[in-house]
């Protein structure tokens, strides 16, 4: 087993690992409540002294633990064992881990889990997987794995067709009618229900420039082009304005549902998806 230590899903010593990291952070800012508050003038020497001491000690402990993962990668690489990791935490994940495992079983690469962190040195986490990554591009070229992921999305959405895909699940691809590229959606959809809908006599306008106002609208855009749940939320800084809520909100349902809207795909393939809307007051 790889002591990952970026760290390695379901393992109990990763956790407690990931745990005496969490402990030695919050034990550093109990000594201290202000630290972060206060300028760095007038932290107490002994504080600056123990915050060194913890920074070092954990500095070892990374770079021997890296040290270690690589010497064992480079000889799991003699043994020609190659690994392929997924990974979970502050990276982009996807659909079709199952997919893309049995697509690497067929090139005998095992296939395993790690986590990242966003407080642990890129290059001093993962050091097992990184290598491994790298023999793996080595072998079958730099564009292996992603033709591979490729594969496994597109076989992932054949296989789950009735699916509802989250937004960030599907391409970056607008959904709006007439839009040549993804940010046009939020320039045009603003500007195309504005010409339909008109302020009441009596709304107030924003004064402070930093207070917005807004209304959003969440529906299901199904691969056929169909509109269905569709969910209105509605926020006025000027509590007056709440009297033309209904209105508002009716207004929005309206557009929603006379918007020809482009199905969501996701690998190339229409799906059933979330959608978002949002629309800022003036």
């Amino acid at each position: 087993m790889v002591s990952n230590i970026g760290i390695k899903v379901l393992s109990p010593l990763s956790i407690i690992i990931l745990a005496c990291f969490t402990m030695k952070n919050k034990r550093f800012e109990n000594k201290s409540g202000s630290f972060y508050q206060i300028k760095s003038d007038t932290v107490s020497v002994e504080d600056s002294i123990q915050r060194a001491q913890w920074d070092e000690e954990e500095r070892k402990y990374l770079d021997s633990a890296c040290q270690s993962e690589t010497e064992k990668a480079n000889l799991d690489i003699k043994k020609n064992k190659l690994v392929y990791f997924h990974y979970f935490g502050m990276v982009e994940q996807y659909n079709g881990d199952a997919e893309m495992t049995e697509l690497l079983k067929k090139y005998n690469i095992e296939v395993d889990s790690a986590f990242t962190s966003c407080t642990v040195p890129y290059h001093l986490q993962n050091c097992y997987a990184q290598i491994m990554r790298k023999e793996i591009d080595r072998k079958f070229g730099p564009n292996f794995i992603d033709s591979l992921r490729e594969v496994s999305k597109l076989e992932y959405v054949k296989k789950n067709p009735n699916k509802i895909y989250r937004f960030e699940e599907c391409d970056w691809v607008s959904r709006y009618p007439g839009d040549k590229e993804y940010n046009d959606f939020f320039k045009n959809s603003q500007d195309h229900f504005w010409r339909n809908t008109k302020y009441p006599s009596g709304f107030e306008f924003r004064k402070d420039k930093d207070l917005y106002s807004y209304m959003g609208a969440n529906f299901i855009l199904y691969k056929t082009g169909k509109i269905s749940d569709i969910k209105v939320d509605i926020s006025f800084q000027n509590k007056k304005n709440y009297q033309y809520s209904s209105y508002f909100i009716n207004q929005l349902k309206k557009f929603v549902q006379n918007t020809k809207w482009i199905p969501a795909t996701s690998a190339g393939i229409k799906v059933n998806s979330e959608m978002d809307l949002t629309i800022h007051f003036k």
